[in-house]
């Protein structure tokens, strides 16, 4: 990849592309800024940094300070989905907030967006920081959920804002479907308002949960479930839920929760196609004996299901055991916009 130009306004900067020599950096990066709490290996694992970058599958943009990696910023691939995650963030303490780091983050977009497969952008923010800095909003991003709760980051619990955008140098085809979770002129509803889409209201694909990466597959007499772990955060994303019933989808998700897994979970997550209301309904129904036993709906996803040449919505929902109450790191106002948006009954 080519070298990225050097910004004029933070001198003794370089930004560029990352390259397989710089692994040990990036892994020496984030091992500082997060005092080694960070547990994605493909950002800490100077051997799996470097098989990650040679493939070129995803974007990696460095902001380097005397030869040292001082910021990381990449743009991973969904492979299937037609979109991309910018995110795995790092910035050394000294350098957040100069000119050098906010040029990565423009440099990334800008590249990202020529890439032929990407038809969506998105990304989950930790904090209010890249709200500020990173002009993600300038470049059409949204803010339609949240995750609920999911990551576990240096042993505290974190909630992040879902925000995405489609490429502004594609034609996008979004499928809605006949009636909402999304409350009529909500934030929520304004936001998904000013994505750019081709948008037509029809049919959706028969699945229940929008298809992802699976590691384990579970099956009872209520149903089937795939889903990948994430053990360090104790948490689960569903990748596809078959049952006979909207009950049923409740049970064998559930029996993940109850020991079904090959680990402790306490955080599930399910993108649920945003027409399947009988099964969201049921998810958000308070539990017999115990009410807390419930899923809530965290965001909208509008366009986040890729089949054929069409997108379609989806629905975050979650649910978790954990009573250890998420940290927001400045992102309250906003991520309790998103909540608002949704009935009461669901949220």
């Amino acid at each position: 990849m080519s070298t990225c130009q050097q910004t004029r306004h933070d001198a003794g900067i370089e930004v560029r592309h990352a390259t397989p020599g710089d692994a040990d950096g990036i892994a020496a990066l984030f091992d500082r800024v997060y005092r080694g709490g960070y547990h994605l290996a493909d950002c800490t694992d100077p051997d799996l940094v470097r098989r990650t970058v040679a493939s070129g599958e995803h974007l990696w943009v460095l902001t380097l300070a005397a030869g040292t990696v001082v910021g990381s910023v990449m743009a991973r691939r969904d492979p299937g989905n037609g979109s991309y995650e910018l995110g795995r963030a790092a910035v050394d303490q000294d350098y957040r907030g100069r000119a050098g780091i906010v040029a990565a983050s423009q440099v990334l977009l800008r590249d990202t967006v020529r890439r032929p497969d990407c038809e969506l952008l998105y990304a989950f923010l930790r904090s209010d920081k890249p709200l500020r800095r990173f002009g993600w909003e300038a470049a059409g991003c949204c803010w339609t959920g949240a995750d609920g709760g999911m990551h576990v980051l240096m042993g505290e619990r974190e909630e992040h804002l879902f925000g995405m955008a489609f490429n502004p140098e594609r034609t996008v085809t979004r499928i809605v479907p006949p009636r909402s979770v999304v409350l009529p002129g909500s934030p929520v509803a304004r936001e998904a308002g000013r994505l750019r889409a081709s948008t037509h209201m029809g049919g959706y694909p028969a699945r229940i949960a929008a298809p992802g990466v699976s590691q384990y597959t579970h099956e009872s007499g209520r149903g089937r479930v795939a889903y990948a772990l994430f053990e360090a955060s104790r948490a689960a994303v569903v990748s596809s839920v078959e049952a006979d019933t909207p009950g049923d989808v409740r049970r064998v998700l559930w029996e993940v929760f109850d020991g079904a897994a090959p680990s402790k979970v306490e955080h599930l997550t399910l993108y649920a196609l945003a027409d399947k209301l009988p099964v969201i309904e049921e998810l958000c129904r308070p539990g017999g004996e115990d009410p807390a036993r419930r899923f809530a709906v965290r965001g909208y996803l509008p366009g986040w299901h890729k089949d054929g040449t069409a997108r379609y919505d989806c629905v975050i929902l979650t649910a978790q055991t954990s009573e250890q109450i998420p940290s927001r790191h400045g992102l309250d106002a906003q991520i309790e916009q998103v909540y608002r948006s949704f009935p009461p009954g669901l949220r």
